[in-house]
């Protein structure tokens, strides 16, 4: 028979696997007590014997093995250690650790994935087409096409009372509905009909938008009130974690605790990053490429992705992960830290309107680098080629000739896999949208894995690998601005991977030559007919990422405005987008110029609507993302009121979650959830949002937020 791996999990009481999968008839439940995991610990020499006796004493099985220890190296001899169950693991570790004072024994192999030990264990992939009876895939994880399971989806809502104006855990459910069926009645009848729905209909995937945060807690709430046995999943039973809020490129976030169910995938496509950029398929695709199951890969980031792949890859050259990593940085000197500390090359722009500017982006430019110039953590510095490897660029590094690095070899097929997606994606065809959604999250791990290299508690993170990366990224973007401007461009800005180039150059003959001399491809974006690069708002110098502009085809391209922004209200982008559809008919920039006053028309209706009342409330909600708790904040901002409001309600909101609210009269603010439909709104304070907004497009041109301000001040609305 054959069949995907739907699910697959550790199940702590029977100590088994437990494999869900998906097959042409329906769905088969396959349990394997004969895996037991173990990690490996290298003791040292004063506490060896002591370990080994505690280890005995305990009744522990243990026995010695040669494995090695790093990426590259001798083999050394560790001990193995399996513990009684699969809840023992992680308890045995920390006491193993405690025993060496948590610095004299190194540990190995304790914090992998169950699934993901289990699927190397058996050299399988979840969601890639097997033979049941044999354990054995029928195709490869970086097979391009490759047949994918049918599998049935269902979408879950729900509707409560909301009696305190948002939804709790006390209120009663009103409603339910699946797919296009409404349920509705008492709430243990709703319940008993969902269940009813969910047997019948069997779906393999149960979609919601809010499911683990709250639609699926709540659901088992109302059951025990009603006294019932919730079952969601093809069998009794779930796998609940915990909610954290963690900090990550300079943003506060908050992960909601995972509702997964057994047998039966809950995919909540609003907390899923992975789910909106790629779609189920991209969602897959990363499944098999990660060999992490469909249900927790849904709830994962890009970054725990790529980190995945790269302990699959170590564990297949037959290297141990260590647990607690310690790689330290290198020592360098004042000068040497000035040299190497210096991200990309960035080529300031020139604010103001541009016309016939040419975009050309390198193709996964630093992941393109690590792969052909061989940068990883073993092969920097290795001590095979001191003198003979490949030098990095003015920070007297070298890259391993010999060896090809762990990270070259989990990049490689992954670039070239993009390549290909977004070759097949121009081409069309009816499956063109499924290679744009995995071309999109491939992007993404891409993107992680260079910012992975700089992180010091990484598995595999080593600063110098990143500095290493900038320095030829910077050496590229340098010789192909020397290349530009000999081909008759002028640089206009370039930033990291990307060039804009004005001049009447033969845009096709330089991205072939750079591509030939660089061996990454650089590729054409398109030419604009016009292109607004926008000022930094402290200091009037063109700032690196903000700009708008129109390809000759019509297509508009921002970046860094309100429009692409989410802390702003709806009314402040529709009033950019409207704006943007009047400039974009001016066809170029004496034609943008013209274009200006019908702009500012669509301002001004804008403005008068709002002062004249008739803005909806809910085009006026902004949204602004807790960084701490209530007791912690010091003014009492529009997010401290805010949560104050919440509080009084009995509504905790962590960091890393955001509130919603809008502005009222008396520099006041109402939670958006709280709203009854009566509320007035200050409208001069979300006119300043507007003349922000506007004046944000049109500073170039001498019509910032202040001058728009004044002059409505002086006439006001039309």
């Amino acid at each position: 028979m054959r069949g995907w791996i739907l699910d697959c999990y550790a199940d702590e009481v029977n100590n088994e696997m437990v494999t869900w999968v998906k097959t042409s008839d329906g769905v088969e439940r396959i349990t394997d007590r004969g895996y037991r995991p173990s990690f490996y610990v290298k003791p040292s020499l004063e506490k060896r014997s002591s370990l080994l006796l505690g280890l005995k004493e305990s009744g522990v099985e243990h026995h010695w093995e040669k494995h090695r220890t790093w990426l590259t190296g001798p083999l050394e001899e560790v001990l193995r250690v399996t513990p009684r169950g699969y809840r023992n693991l992680m308890p045995l570790a920390k006491t193993v650790d405690k025993w060496g004072c948590h610095s004299d024994h190194t540990l190995f192999n304790v914090d992998l994935r169950m699934d993901t030990r289990y699927f190397l264990h058996r050299k399988v992939f979840p969601m890639g087409l097997m033979d049941m009876e044999k354990w054995k895939n029928l195709d490869t994880p970086f097979r391009l096409d490759y047949p994918m399971p049918d599998l049935g989806i269902s979408e879950l809502t729900l509707e409560t009372s909301a009696r305190r104006g948002m939804p709790t855990m006390d209120d009663r459910l009103k409603r339910a509905t699946l797919d296009d069926v409404v349920l509705e009645g008492k709430e243990a009848d709703i319940l008993e009909q969902l269940q009813c729905s969910l047997r019948e209909k069997d779906p393999d995937v149960l979609l919601t938008d809010g499911g683990d945060s709250f639609h699926l807690p709540f659901l088992e709430k109302c059951a025990e009130r009603n006294e019932m046995e919730l079952e969601l999943g093809r069998e009794g039973g779930k796998r609940q974690g915990k909610g954290k809020s963690y900090f990550t490129y300079g943003r506060i976030l908050y992960k909601p605790p995972a509702y997964k169910l057994r047998g039966r995938v809950h995919l909540d496509k609003g907390s899923s990053f992975i789910f909106q950029e790629g779609g189920m398929p991209g969602l897959i695709d990363l499944c098999r490429l990660s060999r992490i199951s469909l249900q927790d890969m849904a709830r994962m980031s890009p970054g725990s992705a790529i980190s995945a792949m790269q302990v699959n890859e170590a564990m297949k050259m037959g290297a141990l992960v260590m647990w607690k990593k310690n790689l330290p940085e290198d020592f360098k000197t004042a000068a040497e830290l000035v040299a190497s500390d210096r991200g990309g090359l960035i080529y300031e722009p020139k604010v103001g309107l541009h016309e016939k500017i040419q975009e050309v982006d390198f193709t996964s430019l630093y992941p393109s680098i690590m792969v052909r110039h061989n940068i990883s953590p073993e092969t920097l510095n290795c001590q095979c080629c001191v003198g003979e490897g490949e030098p990095v660029p003015g920070l007297g590094y070298w890259t391993c000739s010999k060896t090809v690095g762990m990270l070259s070899r989990v990049l490689e097929p992954i670039v070239r896999r993009r390549i290909s997606l977004k070759r097949l994606k121009k081409e069309g065809g009816r499956n063109s949208v499924m290679y744009d959604q995995r071309a999109k999250v491939l992007k993404w791990v891409l993107v992680t894995c260079f910012g992975y290299t700089g992180y010091r508690t990484a598995r595999f993170g080593r600063i110098e690998c990143h500095e290493s990366i900038t320095a030829h990224g910077r050496e590229i973007l340098l010789k192909s601005a020397e290349i530009a401007e000999r081909k008759g461009f002028r640089i206009l800005h370039g930033i990291v991977d990307s060039l804009w180039l004005e001049g009447e150059g033969d845009i096709e003959s330089y991205c072939e030559e750079i591509g030939r001399r660089m061996q990454i491809p650089l590729v054409w974006e398109g030419e604009y007919k016009w292109l607004v690069f926008l000022p930094n708002l402290t200091n009037g110098a063109g700032a690196l990422n903000r700009y708008y502009g129109a390809f000759q085809d019509g297509e508009l391209k921002v970046r860094g405005i309100a429009l692409r922004r989410r802390d702003t209200c709806t009314l402040a982008r529709e009033l950019q987008q409207g704006m943007l559809d009047r400039l974009v008919l001016g066809e170029d920039a004496e034609g943008f110029r013209h274009r200006i006053p019908e702009a500012l028309d669509v301002l001004d209706l804008y403005v008068r609507q709002l002062r004249d009342g008739e803005t909806p409330l809910e085009k006026l909600v902004l949204s602004k993302r807790i960084t701490r708790e209530l007791k912690e904040y010091r003014q009492k901002n529009d997010q401290f009121r805010a949560l104050c409001q919440l509080e009084h309600q009995g509504f905790h909101t962590p960091p890393g979650e955001a509130v919603e609210f809008i502005m009222t009269p008396g520099k006041e603010i109402k939670v958006a959830q709280f709203l009854d439909g009566d509320e007035e709104y200050d409208a001069e304070r979300y006119a300043e949002l507007l003349f922000r907004a506007a004046g944000e497009l049109l500073s170039p041109f001498d019509l910032g937020q202040e001058r728009l301000r004044d002059f409505y001040r002086k006439n006001g609305a039309k």
